[in-house]
Parts: C-alpha cells; structure tokens; sequence
C-alpha cells in the first residue's frame, strides 16, 4: 500500500514542478500556449491509451460509454459551479486544477491497478502521468497569479492535489486488488470523461488563445510522445 501511495505521489509531483517553472521563470506567453497544446494532446493519449482502452478491455462497449458520460457530466456541472464562483480571469486556471483533481485520482488508481497485476509498477504509465502533468501545473499557475493568489498558496494548492493523488493510489491498492473488471472499467472510463470534457472546454480554448496556429503541431507532438510510452509494453 505505502509503494503504490509514493509512486502515485510521485506521478503526481510533475504538478508541481509544473507551477514552480511558471513561479520562478518568465515563460512567454506564445510558448506557455505551445505547452499547454503539447500537454492536451499528452492528455488525449492519455485518456485513449491508459484509461479508455483499458476501461473497454475490462467492462466492455456500453458500460465504457456510460461512465466516460458521466465523467464528462461530473466535470461540466462542477466547473459550472466554479465558474460562478471563480473570480474574472481565473476560470481558466480552476478549471485545469479542478480536471487535474477529477483525473489525478483514477490516473493514481491506474498506477496501483498496473502494481496490482505486475510485480512492479509500470514504468511507462509512472511517465505517462509525469509527462501529461507537468504542462497542467505551468498552464494554470500564472493565472492564479494574475487573480492575486500568493506563490504559497498555488503551490499549496498543488501540493495539495498530489497528496491527494497518491492517497488515493494507496487506498486504491489496497481496496481494489480484487475488484472485479467492471468496476476497474468504470473508475478508468470515468477519468477519461472527465480529461475529456476539461480539455475541450478549458485547457485547448486556452492553449489557442496564447498560442495561436502552431497548437495544433504541438497538440499532435504531445499525443504522439504518449502514446508511444504508453504502448510500450504493448
């Protein structure tokens, strides 16, 4: 249990890493886009390769739509909720931290899952996580800055999120070691709802807006990388 908590922590930690970069140095606005681009595309990967193919394998065709559904429906009503609340300018920045919430459990849940069914954790999904992490840190830092959060408390907040993360891999190990594939499926297919949803409404929009055209290359970069690791061991 204490292995899967600190590799799930540690998948985690590229948070906040992410957002001391974004703190300690001036990152152009244009490149802070390109990263953010390269981030989303790492995501979808992500949410194809770690969690949706799996989750299929696992729960099959209809229970995989059914949960990746309310995933995206889970995300959409609680960044609503946020939006209303969030000072201007600083929806943007909640609504990343609010999908790395949604998406950093499973996604640690999927690190134990993968110790669970080898003899060590799977290298590739540890670097998968750290990979498509770290540009969510650096995205959304510097609009909390901009809304008047301290540095304490962004990396507070981050700290936070991973802690967060890697408890819940611990828990996860130790509750769903023998759980069936259908509920394996759902926790999978929900984080990938959830990913999905965060990136269309929030952090794309956002990576256009600062980088303009050449997103699109680095969107395309970013899934190519992710998915290359995470087949890896295919």
């Amino acid at each position: 249990m204490l292995e899967a908590g600190l590799w799930g922590l540690l998948g985690q930690a590229s948070l906040i890493l992410g957002a001391w970069l974004s703190i300690q140095f001036a990152i152009p606005r244009r490149l802070l886009g390109l990263i953010t681009g390269f981030g989303a595309g790492t995501l979808v990967a992500a949410a194809a390769f770690e969690l949706s193919v799996p989750a299929y394998q696992e729960a099959g065709g209809p229970r995989t739509g059914f949960w990746i559904a309310v995933g995206a429906v889970t995300f959409f009503t609680a960044d609503r909720w946020v939006a209303r609340r969030a000072p201007q300018g600083e929806h943007a920045s909640t609504g990343i931290a609010l999908g790395a919430l949604l998406d950093g459990v499973p996604e640690s849940v999927a690190i134990a899952i993968s110790l669970i069914a080898g003899a060590t954790v799977s290298g590739a999904m540890v670097v998968a996580v750290l990979l498509s992490n770290l540009p969510e840190g650096m995205a959304s830092t510097p609009g909390f800055l901009r809304s008047g959060w301290s540095k304490t408390r962004v990396l507070g907040l981050w700290l936070g999120i991973a802690l967060i993360g890697g408890l819940a891999a611990g828990v996860g190990y130790a509750v769903l070691g023998s759980a069936s594939g259908d509920v394996l499926g759902a926790v999978q297919a929900f984080a990938a709802g959830t990913i999905l949803t965060m990136l269309a409404s929030v952090m794309m929009p956002t990576a256009y807006a600062d980088g303009k055209e050449p997103v699109g290359l680095a969107f395309v970069f970013g899934f190519a990388m992710l998915a290359f690791l995470t087949t890896l061991g295919a």
